[in-house]
């Protein structure tokens, strides 16, 4: 985002993120795209000084998340703001923002410009755990405990130098499976991953209802209508259960297996994912919830 920079050391973030940003730079040197690196990782006094601005300090309002609520993705390093690097034109030129974000997605990152409540074109980040750290709160409570799980060699561009979460790994092995999404089974919630996460809640959608819809992972409003109006709940054994189960598994939460069977086990996972998404938490994998789980 705009405003003042703080910390623009690649070096404190995820080193996947690191890699991602290396790449980055490369694409757009490629294509001619003067690329800057803003604020990478923010301590809980910088977001603080952040989310005043607007509110008891001068500037206008670029953060609706204070440091002690731990909710802005900087907070983590798995987050990096960009500019245009021409002096004067950092960040009045949405074409140059718009290419970078779509490179950024062609890496697999999330791009902030693609946020409907409050879009963030200058912010790229890494989509594993979902579009807030919520998810990274529930599972380490703390940045630091985040920090040491990753792996030593964290500037390592090797394929596989940091392991991914065992849950999301084994909810790729079961996309595999499932919607032949011949995935990489790293453990990591990258974009191939969230599209075959759509591809299954498709083919749930035909094998129960006969939505007649296209298993290609894009979510249009065929997939959108045919949604609609369906839900699943304890007790229920069908195709959708499946999908919500492996979605669970994407969102590094255990339903308690993957057998389309909506048992107690899955019901508590489900209402653990509802109250860290925000959502009404009921316990039924409804529109919503479906919705949120595929993030679409």
């Amino acid at each position: 985002m705009g405003g003042k920079f703080m910390g623009r050391d690649i070096a404190q973030l995820h080193p996947r993120l690191q890699n991602a940003v290396r790449q980055l730079q490369k694409l757009c040197a490629r294509e001619g795209l003067t690329l800057g690196i803003g604020e990478c990782f923010r301590s809980v006094a910088e977001q603080d000084a952040l989310y005043a601005q607007g509110r008891t300090a001068p500037g206008s309002i670029v953060t609706n998340a204070p440091g002690r609520s731990y909710s802005s993705q900087h907070q983590w390093g798995i987050a990096f703001d960009f500019f245009k690097n021409v002096s004067g034109h950092a960040y009045d030129d949405d074409g140059f923002f718009s290419r970078v974000g779509a490179l950024g997605k062609s890496l697999g990152l999330g791009w902030g410009g693609d946020w409907k409540d409050f879009p963030d074109r200058p912010h790229l980040y890494l989509p594993d755990w979902g579009s807030t750290p919520a998810l990274l709160k529930q599972r380490y409570g703390t940045f630091e405990r985040f920090r040491a799980s990753w792996n030593a060699g964290e500037g390592d561009e090797k394929p596989g130098a940091f392991s991914g979460s065992p849950l999301i790994r084994d909810g790729q092995i079961h996309l595999n499976n499932y919607v032949n999404a011949g995935l990489e089974t790293d453990g990591f919630r990258g974009s191939a991953t969230k599209k075959a996460g759509v591809k299954a809640v498709q083919q749930a959608m035909n094998m129960d209802y006969g939505a007649g819809l296209a298993v290609d992972g894009i979510w249009g409003s065929r997939s959108e209508n045919a949604l609609k109006g369906h839900y699943v709940e304890h007790g229920e054994n069908q195709e959708l259960v499946r999908t919500v189960q492996i979605l669970l598994l994407l969102r590094d939460t255990d339903p308690g297996g993957v057998d389309g069977s909506f048992g107690d086990g899955m019901l508590a996972a489900v209402k653990k994912y509802q109250s860290v998404a925000g959502l009404m938490v009921d316990g039924v994998a409804g529109y919503n919830t479906i919705r949120s789980l595929a993030e679409v």
